[in-house]
């Protein structure tokens, strides 16, 4: 995120496109966020941690699961990426 807003730079996105398919390679857990937008307002920024499942490169989203269950987030809205 360069200076701090929420918009990810070229190479930010390729790092997490990295981790993201190395953590599907390699069975290890990650720490997602990104944005959702609401009607009306900005939008929030959710969290989950897990590990990779499925990339889907047609729809340009990632299916990250845990113990606890299992999200779809598209890639356009991930503003961070932890491993």
């Amino acid at each position: 995120m360069a200076n701090g807003n929420l918009e990810v730079t070229h190479e930010e996105r390729e790092a997490f496109m990295y981790m993201l398919r190395d953590s599907g390679r390699e069975n290890y857990p990650l720490n997602v966020s990104w944005c959702v937008s609401f009607e009306g307002e900005r939008g929030n920024t959710c969290s989950m941690w897990g590990v990779v499942k499925w990339v889907d490169p047609k729809a340009r989203r990632v299916q990250l699961a845990n113990q606890t269950g299992s999200q779809w987030i598209e890639m356009e809205k991930i503003i961070n990426v932890h491993a």
